[in-house]
């Protein structure tokens, strides 16, 4: 378990930093069309060989909407912002409010019970990314960067993969992981696709650079890091200690950002990343 916890991890961090890259290479959303499209057609061959059972028809939706929310409307509103200037790093401060959201949606839809201490911890989680984002953020989309419009984007693409997430440990727990995941990325293949004719977006250009770009997205961010998380999930007792997990996964992306795009953090930046992390961390607080 700990060893697919740190690879969850690793994985995780590495999806903020393959945004950045496809940037002049594939538009955002046809890198996620392409990337689900092929993810599930590969877990559906794997169920077809294993001989694992499909959902049945009633049990369909509920498979789609958290393929939809987990991976259709997070990334791709995560890649778009990041496409829109929105530095990885911060994206990666961004998304250390999930577990705080786990936890909170996860009392409000399965009761899963937490603490006083833990609802203060949400609040101070939030007042740590209003320091995180404080020092750039701009109101003219047009600067790029921290804009109103990229951190409404990256907001509600938390705020989806935290449904999507909470929505795993619900009655969809119970199926073929592999026949879920099949289910799951093809339903998230037609979010992005509409993202993409919305938007318009078309480049793509061919080259070993977007082959590849996309064939780790095939195999390690959606086979690997979705997979695991999934799959943790499944396993775990509570929702929120498998997303408490991924508080790892925003250093790591920052450290990553610093040595490929020499991207910097400000003193104000740094210590609202901390309260951040303090704030998620005591909205882990079981409740007594």
């Amino acid at each position: 378990m700990a060893v697919f916890s740190v690879l969850l991890v690793l994985i995780w961090s590495m999806g903020f930093i393959t945004g950045k890259f496809i940037v002049g290479l594939i538009d955002p959303n046809v890198y996620l069309s392409i990337r689900f499209l092929c993810a599930g057609l590969l877990f559906a061959a794997i169920a077809l060989v294993l001989g694992r059972p499909f959902p049945k028809w009633k049990e369909l939706p509920k498979h789609i909407v958290a393929g939809c929310l987990m991976n259709g409307l997070y990334l791709g509103l995560a890649y778009v912002a990041i496409a829109k200037g929105l530095p990885a790093g911060i994206m990666a401060l961004i998304g250390a409010l999930q577990p705080a959201l786990v936890t909170l949606l996860a009392f409000v839809l399965i009761k899963e019970k937490t603490s006083l201490k833990g609802i203060i911890g949400i609040f101070i989680g939030m007042f740590g990314l209003l320091l995180v984002v404080s020092p750039t953020l701009e109101l003219d989309v047009s600067h790029g960067g921290v804009s109103l419009l990229t951190f409404t984007l990256a907001c509600t693409a938390i705020l989806a993969l935290s449904l999507g997430v909470t929505y795993q440990k619900m009655s969809i727990s119970s199926s073929d992981i592999f026949s879920s995941m099949a289910v799951q990325n093809l339903a998230a293949s037609v979010v992005s696709c509409s993202f993409m004719l919305f938007l318009g977006e078309s480049l793509f250009v061919v080259g070993w650079q977007s082959f590849a770009l996309v064939a780790w997205g095939i195999l390690v961010l959606s086979g690997g890091g979705v997979f695991l998380m999934v799959s943790l999930l499944r396993k775990s007792r509570r929702a929120s200690q498998v997303s408490a997990m991924l508080l790892l996964a925003p250093p790591l992306a920052a450290v990553e950002s610093y040595f490929l795009f020499s991207e910097s953090m400000t003193t104000i930046q740094i210590v609202g990343f901390i309260v951040t992390i303090v704030g998620v961390y005591l909205s882990r607080a079981k409740a007594n």
